[in-house]
């Protein structure tokens, strides 16, 4: 009986310690970005860049990184990646495809209740070379992940999607919902990109 209960009860246990997966609204992380106020701290190479280097900018419980920061030239792609306990941690990327297109995705690379298991000591008390150790642990744990593109490599069109099902993260219809419109809005994109190039100077 007593190893009846134990093949009963391990999985039930399991599953109550799957962390909660929250896609964060968009729109509130946006308005957070650009009511915050950050403080450049240094430059240098950030797991996942192999040739050119990022730029970390910190303030209380949120960091930037503004990738493609170093050498300063002009480079086919751009892109932002934002941690903290509250939002976990985001990608926004842009990359010129053609002449007519201009591909932009918004990713979930680590949800909230992941990162902040990661997050002992305040981003912002964290240096470059640690966090860019704590990204690339992360990395190799192959967490849930969402994105959200206005093209993608695989369809040739836009795609929305994550890779466990979406039914199991609170908050992806809105998430998907608030990432398309904008995505799919690229004046709106672009306007947002330059005020965030104009914010993040190092």
């Amino acid at each position: 009986m007593k190893s009846l209960l134990l093949a009963l009860l391990i999985p039930l246990s399991s599953q109550a310690f799957q962390p909660e997966l929250e896609a964060t609204s968009f729109q509130a992380l946006k308005q957070k970005i650009e009511q915050t106020t950050f403080q450049y701290r240094e430059t240098g190479k950030v797991f996942g860049f192999v040739t050119t280097q990022s730029c970390l900018f910190t303030a209380p419980g949120i960091i930037v990184f503004k990738n493609y920061c170093f050498p300063a030239r002009k480079y086919p792609a751009q892109g932002y990646t934002i941690i903290s306990k509250e939002f976990g941690m985001i990608d926004l990327y842009e990359e010129d495809m053609s002449a007519t297109l201009l591909k932009r995705d918004i990713r979930i690379d680590q949800f909230p209740s992941i990162m902040e298991q990661y997050l002992d000591t305040p981003p912002e008390l964290l240096g470059l070379t640690g966090l860019s150790s704590t990204i690339e642990k992360m990395h190799y744990k192959y967490y849930p992940a969402c994105w959200s593109t206005n093209y993608s490599y695989y369809t040739e069109s836009i795609d929305v999607n994550c890779n466990k099902k979406p039914a199991d993260v609170i908050g992806f219809d809105q998430w998907a919902q608030e990432t398309q419109a904008f995505l799919s809005d690229e004046v709106a994109w672009r306007q947002f990109m330059k005020e965030m190039n104009a914010k993040f100077k190092p």
